[in-house]
């Protein structure tokens, strides 16, 4: 990431805090935030995790979270590649048989038949995609 130094280096935690602050002192109501921001909150998260960035710079965490895994799939914080497998639930299954654990929770979808929702809409809720 390119600086306001025109340096490519890692922005530190206070340089992204005070340009967040300072653009929010004049921002215009519903103004989305912009790239170069994002980018810094973005750049913090492999080293502070984005639950602790989202917080400090009030933060969507969602949001950031996906943004981040979305550059950085390999150093997401306590998932790793090998957890995800591919489900090809377009197919009409008889049963099907998921279970998911995060952080201490868990959470086992059984379903016999066609059960009127896509299994997809649950596991996004566990996991907090949507």
């Amino acid at each position: 990431m390119e600086n306001d130094f025109g340096a490519s280096v890692r922005p530190s935690f206070e340089d992204v805090q005070r340009r967040f602050e300072q653009w929010r002192g004049r921002r215009k109501r519903g103004e989305p935030i912009p790239d170069d921001l994002w980018e810094g909150a973005v750049s913090l998260c492999a080293e502070h995790g984005p639950s602790k960035v989202s917080r400090a710079l009030h933060l969507d965490y969602k949001a950031l979270k996906k943004r981040f895994h979305a550059i950085c799939p390999d150093r997401y914080p306590g998932v790793a590649p090998s957890d995800f497998i591919t489900l090809d639930l377009q197919t009409s299954l008889p049963e099907i048989i998921v279970e998911m654990e995060r952080n201490g929770g868990r959470m086992r979808i059984h379903v016999k038949g066609s059960p009127g929702f896509h299994p997809l809409e649950l596991m996004d809720g566990f996991w907090g995609c949507r």
